[in-house]
């Protein structure tokens, strides 16, 4: 039976609310819902078109209240995507870990959303509706990422001079500035993951590492996260090295 607070609720209330706005031109799920990761502890990822981002902000904000009242609105004020706005809802009522991620976008190109439906890098968005055929049309010609090629020779020249920061920190025994060199040469580490093998999501860095990598591999970088001294960063630092090095020298970089 469907309570007043379930996601399926959730997302047929909004459905009917931002439908219901001759303006609003389409919506869809993304996220966990797109991805087939969904869960419990999932958020509902709404996404919506729209010349005028307020119109469904106030369309969403008159629905809420039927299921619970809002206690928290964070508006993001600095979205690196242009011509899109966003605010997260967190409730009084619900599971602790629940909010909702409302994002709008303004254009009416459909050329603008053939991004989302690159499925290795998005999922399948689930349309809710699509008045224009905006999204039917950007679905016919998804848009793939072409990243752009990694430098090996520069990126290791990088991390030689970033590990040998590290290095002169740690043998200082500076605890703090270890630990931030230590972080960037797991991260470049990562990076270097996902350009051979996740090139869709070359730009995701730690997000959905056990999706998307080998369960080895994600156990490896947790094992990487996990050090809590010194000595163990020179360890796995030294250890990220070599492997670095032995991908050179198998790949021929």
């Amino acid at each position: 039976m469907e309570t007043l607070f379930s996601k399926d609720h959730i997302v047929k209330t909004l459905k009917e609310a931002l439908e219901a706005h001759p303006q609003i031109q389409a919506a869809w799920l993304g996220g966990s819902t797109a991805t087939g990761f969904e869960d419990d502890l999932s958020d509902t990822d709404i996404v919506a078109i729209c010349e005028n981002p307020g119109i469904v902000f106030q369309q969403i904000e008159k629905a809420l209240p039927v299921i619970s009242s809002v206690s928290h609105v964070w508006k993001v004020e600095d979205s690196p995507w242009k011509n899109f706005a966003q605010k997260f809802y967190v409730f009084d009522e619900g599971p602790e870990t629940y909010y909702i991620d409302a994002g709008v976008f303004q254009s009416l190109n459909p050329q603008d959303y053939q991004e989302f439906f690159n499925t290795d890098r998005h999922g399948d968005p689930v349309i809710l509706f699509d008045k224009k055929n905006i999204l039917k049309e950007a679905s016919k010609a998804p848009k793939y990422e072409t990243p752009k090629n990694l430098d090996f020779k520069n990126w290791i020249a990088r991390f030689e001079v970033l590990y040998r920061t590290f290095l002169k920190e740690a043998e200082r025994g500076k605890f703090i500035d270890s630990f931030i060199f230590y972080q960037r040469l797991v991260t470049m580490w990562v990076q270097l993951q996902r350009h051979l093998k996740t090139p869709q999501k070359h730009d995701f860095g730690m997000r959905y590492i056990y999706r998307d990598f080998e369960l080895s591999e994600a156990k490896l970088i947790e094992k990487y996260l996990q050090g809590t001294d010194i000595k163990t960063f020179k360890e796995q630092a030294a250890d990220i090295r070599a492997r670095v090095l032995t991908l050179q020298k198998e790949q021929g970089l």
